[in-house]
């Protein structure tokens, strides 16, 4: 599909009321026990859904300036207890639309002590979901249908104290292009942090790995083609933490993974974008496009895509709008020379 200047602008007038695609974490409920907005939650920042893209920044621990802050309490947990964390986009609204589902992408949990503030060799995952290929379906899939919410459990033999709850949500959409190499595209990391006070008589202390440091702009899950044939997809970071287990895995595994992936999809997932954002702003970059990913094979007739790259910080907004945000290609193989689109605006 060849997409005009003048027929991008038209189109995306015509879908100034579609929703944004991001997303925040929005409540706790520990073990029956219900904990809204404002509580245990460090404090959100002006524009509290928006993604980080630069995963040497240090808003990767917390979200974008959270490890500054603090939550007014910490909440209490016994080890081994279960924790519903509660995403949402807009409000905590029942009606609130958790996150576009165009976004699709794997779900994440770690946790820290608390007096580390998270810095240093110091987190260990506690979850992570990502792609079933028996039923087609992402964890962001399985929270939309869930209104938002994810059941984790907390390691039932770490050792009692107050620790950092850090939930992260990776948005693939974008991310068949290293951010390093063109910063106007890439993973979107959604990330906020909780804080917890566990109980129990365990004496565990997993094995603890960096956050900024678990993952580059090309790690294998963080680069990945959504719009290619995949079977299978490459959780990034270290092992999940097992109860019982004497450290909390080696992030080698997770490059290790990466050999799971079809070779396909690493090819996919490697090429190499030269298009910069001054580029995509001159309208001279060759995409064929989806809803807010200008990357993939074949794309809805009825999308449009638009890009506005703010002054560089880690809170970067991306703003997509298109006729359906659920819409995505199926083609197996990306072509990128095949038709022309004018990229103005923003991309959720």
């Amino acid at each position: 599909m060849k997409v005009t200047f003048g027929s991008t602008l038209a189109l995306v007038a015509s879908l100034a009321s579609a929703v944004n695609a991001h997303t925040y974490l929005s409540k706790l409920n520990i073990s029956g026990t219900q904990y809204d907005e404002g509580v245990c939650i460090r404090p959100y920042p002006a524009n509290r859904n928006y993604p980080i893209k630069d995963v040497t920044s240090t808003d990767m621990t917390c979200g974008v300036g959270a490890s500054s802050t603090s939550a007014s309490q910490n909440c209490p947990a016994e080890a081994g207890s279960t924790v519903t964390v509660e995403w949402h986009h807009d409000n905590d609204s029942a009606s609130d639309d958790i996150i576009d589902s165009s976004h699709l992408g794997p779900c994440m949990v770690y946790m820290a002590p608390l007096s580390s503030n998270g810095e240093g060799d110091v987190w260990f995952k506690i979850f992570e979901d990502g792609y079933d290929a028996s039923s087609g379906q992402w964890c962001v899939n399985k929270i939309i249908a869930n209104k938002g919410k994810l059941d984790i459990t907390l390691p039932a033999d770490i050792k009692a104290g107050d620790y950092l709850l850090r939930t992260e949500i990776i948005a693939l959409h974008e991310a068949d292009t290293d951010y390093a190499q063109n910063s106007a595209r890439g993973a979107q990391f959604y990330i906020n942090c909780a804080q917890v006070s566990v109980t129990g008589s365990g004496s565990a202390v997993p094995q603890g790995y960096p956050i900024p440091g678990i993952y580059t702009s090309t790690t294998p899950g963080v680069l990945f083609n959504l719009y290619s044939s995949y079977t299978s997809y490459p959780i990034p970071g270290p092992d999940v933490y097992v109860a019982g287990a004497v450290s909390g895995g080696d992030t080698s595994s997770s490059e290790e993974a990466a050999a799971t992936t079809t070779s396909e999809d690493n090819a996919a997932a490697s090429t190499d974008y030269t298009t910069t954002s001054e580029d995509n702003a001159a309208a001279s970059t060759d995409y064929t496009t989806t809803d807010d990913a200008a990357a993939p094979t074949t794309a809805p007739t009825d999308a449009a895509t638009e890009y506005t790259t703010t002054p560089a910080d880690d809170a970067t907004e991306y703003t997509t709008t298109s006729a359906d945000d659920s819409a995505a290609p199926t083609s197996s193989a990306p072509v990128y020379a095949t038709s022309t689109v004018v990229v103005p605006g923003k991309c959720h």
